[in-house]
């Protein structure tokens, strides 16, 4: 009997322990989207978290331990650890990082450009931001950026932004790119960015194609030697040519006399 009671109690101590939900809050929410034109536009987003003691923090790495790195588990654990910016999306990776800061981050290629080509005139392109990628933060009617939510978007190196940015966002700098910061909490029912990229210019002459005529075909080695043996000849004739030129702007020049 009394072994009964125990087996009992124990099973119950060992249910309450594995139902408790660990108590943690997300403090801030960060997605940093980096547009690139040369290639796939790149999507990190970090989910820093505060626990009220340590004992929770221990709770968590072990859960974090127990899921890994599957993402549909950790969207399951918490509908919000999941790519804000829909399933259009490849490479995802998740992790959980400790130290100074707490935080779960999840990256993520864009399956599509987040900007699509508008109008292209002959020295420049502009480019505006697909709105659908943000359906996640759609209610209602309104785009919808949550307290403690910051977006920031690195444009590619050399736009200029030529229209009013929408919800209205800090515009600032890093290294040879504008980024666009968008901080809730915001409200607002248009959702808009916009720039222009210019076009560069092809150079009439592709040195690297002179050279490898001049260098590596017959044809440009006699031109070269020819070339080389003019150039001698002028040096060699240069005082010569000097003192014809003198001569002859001599004779053909009119001193008037008062």
């Amino acid at each position: 009997m009394q072994k009964n009671v125990f087996f009992t109690f124990l099973v119950l101590i060992l249910t309450v322990s594995c139902a408790h939900a660990i108590n943690y809050s997300v403090s801030q929410r960060a997605i940093n989207i980096q547009i690139n034109t040369g290639g796939q536009d790149f999507v990190t987003e970090r989910f820093y978290l505060y626990f009220p003691n340590e004992t929770e923090r221990i709770l968590f790495r072990e859960k974090s331990f127990e899921i890994g790195t599957d993402i549909q588990k950790w969207g399951t654990f918490n509908s919000l650890f999941a790519p804000s910016l829909g399933d259009n999306t490849s490479n995802k990776k998740i992790s959980y990082n400790e130290g100074e800061q707490n935080y779960l981050e999840i990256s993520y290629m864009l399956s599509e450009p987040l900007m699509a080509k508008g109008k292209e005139a002959q020295m420049l392109t502009e480019y505006r931001l697909k709105v659908n990628y943000f359906n996640s933060f759609y209610q209602a009617g309104l785009w919808i950026i949550p307290e403690n939510t910051r977006i920031t978007v690195e444009l590619p190196p050399g736009a200029e932004i030529r229209e009013a940015i929408e919800p209205q966002a800090t515009v600032g700098s890093s290294g040879t790119r504008k980024t666009i910061i968008w901080e809730g909490y915001k409200s607002v029912n248009k959702l808009s960015l916009s720039y222009v990229l210019w076009k560069k210019m092809e150079p009439v002459v592709d040195l690297n194609e002179m050279m490898n005529f001049m260098t590596k075909t017959n044809e440009g080695r006699i031109i070269t030697a020819a070339l080389i043996a003019a150039f001698v000849l002028i040096l060699w004739q240069r005082k010569k040519i000097a003192e014809k030129i003198e001569d002859f702007v001599e004779k053909n020049s009119i001193i008037k006399e008062e």
